[in-house]
């Protein structure tokens, strides 16, 4: 049995700061989150789609650190131009160029894996039915509600409430997800009040990241603060959150309780904003950074 799957579209990828380019690269929660599990010793393997022509590129980054890629043509590649402003460079202004097809249930044959870590990035890319179908291939279920409330119009992202949470989230462990998400998916402002009504859907751990604040953990009917990791440097925000949903899991896995758990995943969170790209470092470097 594998440690980790991720599940997702892998993007073309250009990311600016206050309009200059940071970084223009293979993106999505499939390389992000891929390369932490990867970088945190985890065997680990991924399912993506994507225009063949775009592939080797695409999926180099994810060879380079020895995850095994399982790829489908996706008749185009999905294409995010990402924009990062505010505080904290926590504000995102995205743009869609082109968008691959969605998962079916067949290309998960074979599977079976610790944790399936599913990242949609747009409301089109899984259907309920296919999450089903992955969470059974999964002892750990993580699923990034981003793409639960993300349809593209016109090449710009638009928020929708999506109505069959009660199809899609019994199936889920760990529900990652943002506190514009959460306000969306719940009907709740305060995100608290927001964990606890996602909770109610299925999921056994809810996390709502608060960027520069933190984040929050509603788990067995309690809510659990985590304080963010003050970083050294502000390089490159994106993939952050998806650090912070692996950093979480691998800790779940490993049987470190619900606080402990986030702690590191805010600690490797930190470290990904740091640097551009993925995280580069160890498990030992998050160890090492882990407030006391």
């Amino acid at each position: 049995m594998l440690d980790a799957c991720v599940i997702g579209h892998v993007t073309h990828e250009i990311n600016k700061i206050d309009g200059s380019v940071v970084t223009a690269s293979a993106g999505g929660v499939v390389v992000y989150a891929g390369i932490a599990y990867r970088r945190l010793g985890l065997e680990t393997k991924v399912i993506t789609k994507a225009a063949p022509a775009d592939l080797e590129t695409l999926v180099r980054p994810l060879h380079e650190v020895g995850i095994d890629v399982r790829h489908f043509d996706g008749g185009a590649t999905t294409l995010f131009e990402n924009t990062y402003h505010g505080p904290e460079l926590g504000e995102r202004t995205q743009t869609v160029r082109s968008i691959a097809s969605a998962f079916e249930a067949v290309e998960l044959e074979g599977l079976a894996a610790r944790i399936v870590h599913l990242g949609p990035l747009t409301s089109a890319e899984m259907s309920s039915e296919f999450m089903r179908a992955a969470a059974r291939c999964g002892e750990w279920v993580v699923l990034d509600a981003q793409g639960l409330i993300r349809k593209v119009e016109r090449g710009r992202v638009r928020v929708i409430d999506r109505p069959d949470l009660e199809a899609a989230l019994p199936c889920i462990d760990i529900l990652k997800i943002d506190a514009e998400e959460a306000r969306t998916l719940s009907h709740e402002r305060d995100p608290e009040a927001a964990a606890r009504a996602l909770a109610a859907f299925g999921p056994r751990e809810v996390i709502v990241t608060l960027g520069a604040a933190g984040a929050l953990i509603c788990a067995q009917g309690r809510i659990e603060r985590v304080p963010a990791v003050r970083p050294n440097a502000l390089a490159d925000p994106t993939g952050c959150g998806d650090s912070f949903a692996a950093g979480y899991a691998y800790g779940r896995v490993q049987g470190l309780d619900v606080v402990k758990s986030s702690r590191f995943a805010a600690t490797l969170a930190t470290l990904n904003l740091e640097t551009k790209g993925p995280f580069a470092g160890t498990v030992d470097d998050v160890w090492a950074r882990l407030p006391r």
